[in-house]
């Protein structure tokens, strides 16, 4: 009993963590009091203050001029919104980073194994936990799909290091990491990949805020729609504005971080070190809209699979999450992105999305065990198999547990596919009833619709704490 305490207690604060970043993002009862809400702050007003400043600037220059009286008096009024404006610049470099830096805490282990069980547990409990209503699509956006596919991105770039199919810098960068016993503060491969790569991910989101795409999701009434669907020529439009967005929020909204201290030649390295990482990033965004086999595939690739398997889209569909990687493979036909790149974040990721409900057919050891299903929910990363799903069992004899075992479901006992529903085909309808009235509140609504079920959506079961201890050890 204690043991089990202690796991529900450690699966509690990871969710405290989680939820807490997600607010940081996208503070649902308050928006502007997020990240969200200092970036469109931002867009909103760069362009009156970047005049005003320019104007109390001249205005300081004329009086400089003509010697006039009052020239400290626009001397101050200058220095004074420029100090604000940096002060505004400053807090949302730093609230970047610390959402960066939070996230690297939660996803992040000592050893390669521990990383991929908290990578699989932040996946599924932002599957499990993100909210359908349409009222809440920009929260679904700018907290829950932006931080899944920060996760993906950082587990594609670990993908491919550990098979050594990265820019030389990024492999010597990462092996110094695996050899020296840096401290995380002063690890190279944080710096100097990790971080950067987190923000340009970031970035890649926030410059749909810009105005200019903004405009592009009005509807007929001249109201924001996030839920906008466009055409070709409009999406491209829309992709184009969001990318000049993340390049003038990455150069202006957030530009450097300032030097402390009075070394001279400190100043100098510490500004070019700037200087190079920006330019990094802007090269990393740049080769996204494009990506062919670049780099750009880091970014897009994940960014593609996120948008399918997470609400955000008026024809999401729960049960069509599998069908991803058939999207994706057709973006591939398209030229859209890489084939290599596609088929490696499949592998990771499997058919099933982490946090995924399935019904399976228990393994026949009795008799009792042929004429129902169970529910289980896909809780690891690297299936064996793409689709044999590493899962957790939570229901056995048809009711909930908190305590379940994990198990690899194959194809023969997965109701999402054919042959295991022909198995349960010749049960009584009123055996696959009562099973349904066992498991679901709406069994009436279900039995309309369909006997049996190609998977479930885990959400209630998951809102209760101690059923959130799904990565613990089965």
């Amino acid at each position: 009993m204690v043991k089990t305490a202690a796991h529900t207690t450690s699966s509690t604060v990871s969710m405290r963590q989680l939820t807490r970043l997600l607010h940081l993002l996208y503070q649902p009862n308050n928006p502007n009091d997020s990240l969200y809400g200092l970036m469109r702050r931002f867009f909103q007003h760069e362009q009156a203050a970047r005049l005003e400043l320019a104007t109390l600037q001249q205005h300081w220059q004329q009086a400089k001029q003509q010697q006039a009286p009052d020239i400290s008096l626009h001397r101050s009024r200058y220095n004074e919104r420029h100090y604000q404006l940096e002060q505004q610049r400053q807090r949302r470099l730093e609230q970047c980073m610390h959402c960066c830096e939070l996230l690297l805490q939660l996803s992040e282990g000592s050893q390669p194994a521990e990383t991929l069980t908290r990578s699989a547990r932040i996946l599924g409990s932002l599957q499990l936990l993100v909210p359908e209503q349409p009222r809440r699509t920009l929260e679904v956006q700018f907290s829950f799909k932006l931080l899944y596919k920060m996760v993906l991105t950082l587990r594609l770039l670990q993908h491919r290091l550990e098979r050594s199919l990265m820019p030389a810098s990024w492999q010597l960068c990462w092996q110094q990491r695996q050899t020296e016993e840096a401290a995380e503060a002063d690890c190279p491969f944080r710096h100097q990949i990790q971080l950067p790569l987190l923000l340009a991910t970031m970035l890649q989101e926030y410059g749909q805020l810009h105005p200019s795409a903004q405009k592009l999701l009005q509807n007929a009434e001249r109201r924001i729609d996030p839920l906008t669907e466009f055409n070709s020529e409009e999406r491209y439009q829309f992709l184009l504005q969001s990318h000049q967005g993340s390049l003038q929020l990455l150069q202006q909204g957030l530009g450097h971080w300032p030097y402390q201290g009075a070394d001279k030649q400190a100043r100098q390295w510490h500004e070019q070190q700037q200087q190079a990482q920006q330019q990094w990033i802007m090269q990393l965004l740049e080769a996204a809209q494009a990506p062919g086999t670049s780099i750009g595939n880091l970014l897009k690739v994940p960014q593609v699979y996120t948008s399918i398997v997470m609400p955000g889209r008026k024809r999401f569909r729960y049960e069509s999450l599998p069908k991803a990687a058939l999207l994706l493979k057709q973006g591939v036909q398209q030229q859209l992105y890489s084939a290599d790149w596609v088929d490696q974040l499949l592998r990771i990721t499997g058919l099933f999305p982490q946090g995924y409900g399935l019904a399976f057919i228990p393994a026949k050891h009795s008799v009792q065990s042929r004429d129902k299903y169970e529910f289980a929910i896909v809780n690891a990363l690297y299936p064996t198999q793409p689709q044999v799903p590493h899962c957790r069992i939570v229901t056995r004899q048809l009711q909930y547990k908190n305590t379940g075992k994990d198990y690899q479901i194959p194809i023969a006992q997965n109701l999402y596919f054919r042959p295991a529903r022909k198995q349960l085909e010749v049960i009584p309808t009123e055996r696959l009833q009562e099973i349904l009235a066992k498991l679901f509140d709406d069994a009436e609504q279900r039995f309309l619709r369909q006997l049996l079920p190609r998977c479930w959506q885990p959400h209630d079961f998951f809102s209760q704490p101690a059923h959130q201890n799904l990565w613990n050890k089965g």
